[in-house]
């Protein structure tokens, strides 16, 4: 009859089960390691004898949906060559933890994708154990090197909201679609110790990024090699936001408390021409033809979205004075004020048609940020809300493999 079963196998063959009990809710189980010698860690020797022992009690991963209590009976010895008195190793448990390798483990591996009161009320455990489990198997997973700064030919940067009014940036390789860092907070000094500590900042030849000036401070400064390339989704962003502009300052001139169709149309307005159903066109054109301001503004966000698809970067900068004309000349003060932006980042944009490379995978990997947080409902331990993100890279890879940085809007 086997010694190490209780009514199945307990999947630990370095303990002998001395005594077994199924109780209501739970197992207890009495252990101690099969080896009657070990090696004296002081001299080596191995003539040794049992000086004394305890019982501990652990916790180890359920069986057949009750939770497993095993009670090891800890061991000291005395080395019979040298006189000392020392503990025998613990494999299952390691030194000074009530709980085993394999249930922290287990722990950590289910934290990394649901909450952590969820998978301590479902395991009976406290939540302070999954804490410490996931910190334990994110350390294993990612590697010691893991936080070291990196740097790859196409780098994203963009920052993500930690808490209320506390930021952090992401630096991400928009080739291979992963995460390479995260620097504390959204100003030039972090980001430039980041690149500082690159080995080799020389490969980095574009850096795409918002209209942050932080960032292109650091980039210039510490990456003179690198070209800089305006994320084309927050230009658009800005013109859709002046026509909205255009829309909400008409609609105030509308008579009070009424929800016109200026309201009800919001949303069609930001649409994307091709996109619109025959109906919708035809809803649009009706709505167009009764605002003449509203229409050339919407016929100023149409136009810029078809400037990026330009051919080469001297068409680009043709068609973008062009645009910038059109504008001086539409009397559209909310437009008036994007000419700014466009003349103190103009190089920068322009850039999108040398390389034609976005943020897309950023944004998404923000957007996948705020899920992390919300499973959390925020993190108190920043650092494991990073090892979630860091982690998340496996995650993106096992999923898909996109070759390329490119986005459409």
């Amino acid at each position: 009859m086997q010694d190490d079963c209780i009514e199945v196998a307990l999947g630990l063959p370095e303990l002998k089960i001395l005594g077994q009990i199924e109780l209501e809710d739970h197992f207890e189980v009495i252990v101690r390691y099969r080896r009657d010698q070990v090696a004296c860690p002081n001299c080596g020797g191995m003539m040794v004898k049992k000086h004394d022992s305890k019982f501990q009690r652990k916790k180890d991963r359920r069986l057949r949906d009750k939770k497993v209590i095993l009670t090891l009976e800890k061991r000291r010895f005395r080395c019979l060559s040298c006189g000392k008195v020392f503990t025998e190793p613990d494999e299952v448990f390691d030194t000074r933890r009530r709980s085993s390798k394999r249930l922290r483990k287990y722990l950590g591996e289910r934290a990394m994708y649901q909450t952590v009161s969820r998978v301590a009320k479902e395991e009976g455990v406290s939540e302070s154990l999954v804490r410490r489990s996931f910190t334990e198997e994110a350390g294993c997973q990612l590697g010691v090197n893991e936080e070291e700064p990196k740097a790859s030919r196409v780098i994203g940067l963009d920052e993500f909201s930690v808490k209320k009014r506390i930021f952090d940036t992401t630096i991400s390789d928009l080739e291979e679609r992963k995460v390479l860092g995260i620097v504390e907070g959204c100003g030039k000094n972090n980001l430039e110790k980041y690149f500082t500590a690159l080995p080799e900042p020389e490969i980095v030849e574009v850096a795409v990024m918002d209209m942050h000036e932080p960032f292109r401070q650091a980039v210039q400064m510490c990456l003179p090699g690198a070209n800089i390339v305006v994320d084309k989704f927050h230009v658009i962003r800005r013109v859709n936001e002046a026509l909205d502009k255009v829309r909400t300052r008409l609609q105030g001139n509308e008579s009070k408390g009424k929800r016109g169709p200026l309201f009800h149309n919001r949303y069609l307005l930001l649409r994307k021409a091709e996109s619109l159903s025959y109906e919708e066109q035809l809803k649009l054109d009706r709505l167009l033809s009764c605002y003449p301001e509203l229409a050339r503004a919407w016929s100023l966000k149409e136009s810029l979205r078809q400037w990026y698809k330009s051919l080469s970067h001297e068409q680009g900068e043709l068609s973008l004075c062009c645009w910038e004309d059109s504008v001086r000349r539409s009397g559209l003060k909310e437009f008036w004020a994007l000419l700014p932006m466009f003349r103190n980042w103009r190089s920068e944009i322009l850039n999108y048609f040398d390389y034609h490379v976005t943020n897309g995978f950023v944004e998404g990997k923000n957007n996948r940020i705020k899920v992390i947080k919300r499973m959390a409902y925020g993190y108190r331990n920043i650092d494991n809300l990073r090892r979630r993100i860091f982690l998340s890279n496996n995650q993106t890879a096992a999923n898909t493999k996109v070759s390329g940085a490119f986005h459409t809007y």
